[in-house]
């Protein structure tokens, strides 16, 4: 699970999506919202992100947020195997699919 440390203090840090590649990145302080009917965790720091994966938009998020110095530091765990494996298959793919056609012309000519 991954942590930040906002204004001293270790939160814990929730990703959800939103639409398609669509992610919303909250820090979560640990108190409970004052304001809500339902006792939920209150999110004191919300970024709105893009990106493929739920790993990917926790990375960004989190450097984001980091560099807006509204954390002072962040830990997150190693992006996962199978990830990283579905994209390097994704982008043999569209080599392979950017290469057919060349291939092609050369025979036309």
């Amino acid at each position: 699970m991954a942590k930040a440390i906002w204004e001293g203090k270790e939160c814990n840090v929730r990703v959800d999506s939103d639409l398609e590649a669509n992610w919303s990145v909250s820090i979560l302080s640990g108190e409970f919202d004052p304001v809500s009917l339902i006792k939920r965790p209150a999110a004191p720091i919300v970024i709105k992100v893009r990106a493929k994966s739920r790993w990917l938009a926790l990375d960004t998020g989190l450097r984001a947020l980091k560099a807006q110095g509204k954390i002072t530091d962040y830990t997150i765990e190693p992006r996962p195997a199978e990830e990283i494996a579905a994209e390097e298959a994704e982008k043999a793919k569209k080599k392979a699919g950017r290469a057919a056609p060349v291939e092609e012309e050369e025979s036309d000519a």
